[in-house]
């Protein structure tokens, strides 16, 4: 099993590569050309939120897609303690330093458009969202890999994870506006989950004995980032 320092080092190439593959095929896009503002009002201090009073367009949430739509943003809203844990294993240095902070400013449009949605919709209940995004953030609980190896196969299978949950609540939202959200959202997650996936396969190629041990284990012990979030299963 390599250790992390000559792993880094082998694979700079390859963080090169895939950093620049990742700048060329990602599309620029903002948050507010995607949240329906016009479906929004001003709040009230101390009014109680009821789903009769959500805009969606004639779409209704079960409890089940709510409770998506609250875990996607708060692992999002969580972004500061996973780029501290990203940034830990890879460095701030050189190809590696600069592909951590294009997925942590790439991850932030996430929490910004999901945000906007709920919002301006009253998807689900804003105070029980803040409630929840205080308790999960102070918290500062995230996924902490043994192992750089361990770093890569967690990332691959975190991102298709995330890619997936996002695409399956868009389709389960019922509201062209939010399925547009999401949409968007898991087409970075997917470009995310491409870079980490061939960063892993070039790491079993340089080291895979330590590439198979932690990917074995990764998959058995698998958990989303939710694992902060109050009353996550």
């Amino acid at each position: 099993m390599l250790t992390s320092e000559a792993l880094l080092s082998d694979l700079e190439p390859v963080v090169e590569q895939l950093l620049e593959r990742h700048l060329a095929q990602s599309k620029e896009w903002f948050p507010h050309e995607h949240v329906p503002y016009s479906r929004g009002r001003d709040a009230v201090p101390g009014e109680v939120w009821s789903e009769a009073d959500a805009d969606l367009a004639g779409a209704t949430l079960s409890p089940e897609v709510r409770s998506a739509l609250l875990v996607n943003l708060l692992t999002e809203d969580n972004l500061p303690y996973y780029f501290r844990s990203v940034e830990a294993m890879f460095g701030r240095d050189g190809a590696w330093g600069t592909w951590v902070r294009r997925w942590t400013a790439e991850e932030g449009r996430h929490s910004m458009a999901i945000y906007g949605y709920l919002m301006a919709t009253r998807a689900i209940d804003p105070c029980h969202l803040e409630r929840c995004r205080m308790a999960q953030v102070s918290g500062g609980i995230t996924p902490e890999p043994p192992s750089l190896q361990a770093g890569f196969a967690y990332l691959s299978l975190q991102e298709l994870a995330t890619r997936i949950s996002h695409r399956s609540t868009g389709r389960l939202l019922g509201d062209p506006a939010g399925y547009e959200v999401m949409m968007r959202v898991a087409a970075d997650e997917n470009l995310h989950q491409i870079f980490y996936r061939d960063l892993a396969q070039a790491a079993l190629e340089c080291d895979p004995d330590g590439m198979m041990q932690a990917i074995e284990h990764q998959v058995r012990t698998f958990e989303m980032p939710g694992v902060g979030i109050p009353d996550f299963p």
